[in-house]
Order: structure tokens, then sequence, then C-alpha cells
């Protein structure tokens, strides 16, 4: 049995969920901006209504009435941008630092940017808004407002940005959450934020089974309940009778008020579930690399920010290169393997699966010889070792390359010996370096943790510029028009 399993069996014996990790493994903002989003059923671009703020008490609703036209929905969406490109943009005309990246000078926010939604769905749903908006056309017959291709340029990066492995500036409360418990629910339940809080923390003498099944009844968005999604159909069928086609601002809002009310009381409780998430995991103590992380989301935020004020104005290709695949397929793969490390050595809870898979070692250490000599091409080197006593029954061999966790950045230790004692072993290991210097060892009778896990930096990838001829078509792909308005996406 895995440990995720004992634990999912242990949270249904207990009634609640039950902890993974000891810290926090993911940043939370000073000031976030949360964003609640719907759709209308099952049209994938179609906003049935969004919200944005920056506090529990209150947010700004955005209602288009009748989403499936593109100047209703467009209206709506003005006012959302306005709202969305002043916060966000507002981190980078705060206070920053100067640094030399890539050769140029770059301004970082000293605060985290961070968004908070409420689960992935809507990280997907904001992502194909984004796609819709980028380029719009802002001159012509069907010119829309430059804000509306700013925002959703903002939007198609950031939820691009959302794929990198422990990233923070765009947050899923489910995701913040599934990294810290284990529940009886399956992958695809603990997506429903109301069912995962009610685990996590269920009202007392309430099962976290109950309390989940009863929570699973509160929609979170972005897809709503098919009551709701009937409602929603009623009332905006309801609308489109009494503004009789007319897409007058004054008319609109004489007549949405009813559908408004209806996506106030849906946005709500999503709302306040999200923040009592982030208040809840806010109080647990942040893990050590986290700020390395926030670092690198912030540097990365004021890439994307350079880029949007140069003269490409945040454009990018919609299709990649084969090298720029490769280098997006390296990057994030790269920050998958960082993340797993850094998590694990972080936290003796996440470092619990490997140690039982057998890619750790842990256990009091018996002996440090720093002094110890041997053998090497006929030299007397300096190889200093340290033993440990571990309590179960070593899996490593002689010969595997394991990092301390204390210096998880330094020379790897080899395993030398393994000598079963009792339940557990005596295990050897031989420091692979002669220049100790300042380095620093573990000390007799504390308990010490080695693993297959490092965090030195890997492989630099380098790729030519111009694509080999084993990866490139043997012509050029033909350019085709993509333009969603264009293509037949205008509803009446």
């Amino acid at each position: 049995m895995s440990l995720q399993a004992l634990l999912a069996a242990r949270a249904h014996a207990a009634g609640r969920a039950q902890p993974t990790a000891l810290y926090r493994h993911r940043a939370i903002g000073t000031d976030p901006l949360c964003i609640v989003a719907w759709q209308v059923g099952v049209e994938p671009y179609a906003v049935g209504s969004i919200a944005i703020g920056r506090r529990e008490d209150g947010f700004e609703l955005f209602v288009p009435g009748y989403p499936l036209d593109r100047d209703l929905l467009f209206q709506a969406l003005l006012g959302f941008a306005r709202e969305f490109c002043s916060a966000f943009e507002g981190w980078a005309r705060g206070a920053v630092r100067c640094i030399e990246h890539r050769g140029s000078n770059l301004a970082v926010p000293v605060e985290l940017p961070q968004i908070v939604v409420a689960n992935a769905a809507t990280i997907h749903l904001l992502s194909r808004l984004g796609r819709r908006l980028a380029y719009l056309p802002t001159e012509g017959e069907n010119a829309a407002d430059p804000l509306l291709p700013r925002l959703g340029r903002h939007l198609q990066w950031i939820t691009e940005y959302a794929a990198l492995p422990g990233q923070q500036l765009i947050v899923s409360a489910t995701d913040l959450l599934a990294c810290r418990y284990v529940t009886a629910m399956s992958t695809l339940e603990t997506q429903s934020l109301a069912a995962l809080d009610a685990w996590i923390d269920p009202p007392a003498g309430t099962h976290g089974f109950e309390a989940a099944e009863d929570a699973e009844t509160v929609v979170v968005g972005p897809m709503p309940s098919p009551e709701h999604g009937k409602r929603v159909f009623e009332l905006m069928k309801i609308f489109n009778e009494r503004r009789g086609r007319s897409r007058d601002p004054a008319v609109v809002s004489r007549f949405i008020e009813p559908l408004r009310r209806h996506y106030d009381e849906l946005t709500s409780r999503t709302w306040h579930l999200i923040w009592k998430v982030i208040d809840r995991e806010r109080a647990t103590s942040e893990a050590a690399s986290v700020a390395r992380r926030a670092e690198e989301d912030r540097i990365a935020y004021a890439t994307h920010m350079q880029w949007m004020y140069g003269p490409a104005e945040g454009r990018h290709k919609t299709r990649m290169t084969p090298r720029q695949a490769a280098m997006r397929l390296n990057e994030l793969e790269r920050a998958r393997s960082l993340c797993l490390a850094e998590e694990a050595i972080d936290d003796p809870l996440c470092m619990a699966p490997h140690l039982l898979a057998g890619k750790a070692i842990a256990g009091a250490v018996v002996c440090c010889d720093t002094g110890r000599r041997e053998r090497i091409n006929g030299r007397n080197c300096l190889r200093p070792s340290v033993t440990i006593r571990t309590d179960e029954p070593c899996l490593m061999t002689p010969g595997a390359e394991l990092w301390w966790t204390e210096t998880p950045t330094g020379t790897e230790w080899l395993v030398s010996t393994v000598t079963a004692q009792g339940e557990g072993a005596l295990v050897t290991l031989v420091l692979q370096t002669n220049r100790i210097g300042t380095l620093k060892f573990p000390v007799v009778g504390r308990r010490a943790c080695f693993s297959q896990f490092n965090t030195k930096a890997g492989y630099q990838l380098i790729l030519p510029s111009r694509t080999p001829w084993t990866h490139a078509p043997a012509r050029a792909p033909e350019e085709r028009d993509l333009d969603y308005e264009s293509a037949g996406g205008r509803a009446a």
C-alpha cells in the first residue's frame, strides 16, 4: 500500500483530511487579486459573468446579459478589463528593484503579483477568453476597444505560465489544498472546492464524507449546475425579450438586474470560500524554497510587462518553432524536477513517500570521519565518510549517488557499505571530494537524511538558432487566418 492510499484510508477512519506536508509550498501574496468566472452552458468562449476584487467583503461583478451577442459581451468585458489591467499592471508601477536580466535592465516588483481562482477549470476558461480577445482588430468596421486585446494578452500569458510546475502567479484554491491534504475522494472529486474544504474543515461532529456530500451541491464554477444553467437560460430569455435587441447600456442596465442578482448569489458563495481557504492557508508556515520560486515568478512577470510595453505590445506567435517547443519542454521538465526536489528537501513529511520508495535514507548519525582517506589512482586522497543507523531496511545498493538534505547544492555522497542490523541497517556514505574547506557535515547523534534529490543547476540546453533539416518540414505550413471573430465566432 502506498503512503497516499494509507493516508486516504486514515482520512476516512478519522473523518477529516490528513496533511501530506508540514509547510505551505506555495506563496500567498500580501494583496492577491481574486477572480470568479462563470461559463454559459457548454459555450467554451462565452462568459456569463466575471467578478474581480481584492477583499473578502466585496467584488466587482460584470454581467453581459446575453454573452452570445458580441457587443453585449464586449461591453461587460471592457469594464472587467479596466479593473483587471489596472490591478495587474499596478504591481509594475509599485515598488520595484532593478536587476540585470539577459543583458538588459529589468524592473522587478518587490511584491508578488498573484491571481487566485477557485479551480483549474477557471484557469482554462480565462485561457480561452484570452485567446479570443488577444488579437481583436482595433481598427475598421468591427473595431474593439484597445483595452480588450490588452486584457486578452495578459490572460493569455498568465494562463500559459500556469503550466509551469511550482509557479505562484496564478493559483487555484483546489490545487493549493491538494498540495497539502489527502482525502478519501478521487482526483476528479477534489476539483470541487466546497467538497475538498469540507473534508479539511468539517463541522463539529460531522464525518468528512458526509460534510463533503452536502457541500458538493455548492457549485463554485466555472460550469453551472443543470439547475443553475436552466435558471440562467430562463433569465436570459426574459432579458432578451425586454431589451428588444437593443444594446444601449441604459436599456441593458434597466433589464439585467434579475440576471445580475442570480450571478451575484452564485459568485458570493465561491468568493467567500476562496477567501476562507486563503486565510487558513496563510497561517501555515512557508517552506524555505518558496522564496526562490517567488523571485522567479516576479522576474517572469517583469519580463512579460517589458514585452507588453515594447513595440510588440505583448504579441506572440501562435505556433512554436521546433526549437521553441524543445526549449519549452525542457523548461517544464526542469521546473517539475526542481519543484519536486525542493518540496521533499524542505519538508520531512513530503520526503516520507521517497523514503518508502527507496529513493532516500534517514537515520541517526553514529560516525562522521572528516579525516578519512582512501587510495585513488595511486594517491592517498581525502574522502570524508558518514555512517547512519536506519530504523528500516535499506533498499540502497553500494554506489548509489545521494545528497544530504542540508546541502542539496553540494557534492554527492556515494553509498559505500550497507550492513543489516536488526530491523534497520548501518549505511556508510563517502563524500566525493577532498576539498572540504568550510563544508558542513552531519553531527553525530542527530538525525540526517540523504536522498536522490539535489537542487544543483541542471544541464543547460543549447540548441542551434536554425532548425536542423531533420526537424524542418518539407515546406512551410500554409498561412491561415485564425481570428475567432472572422471565423464565424460572432453571434447576433
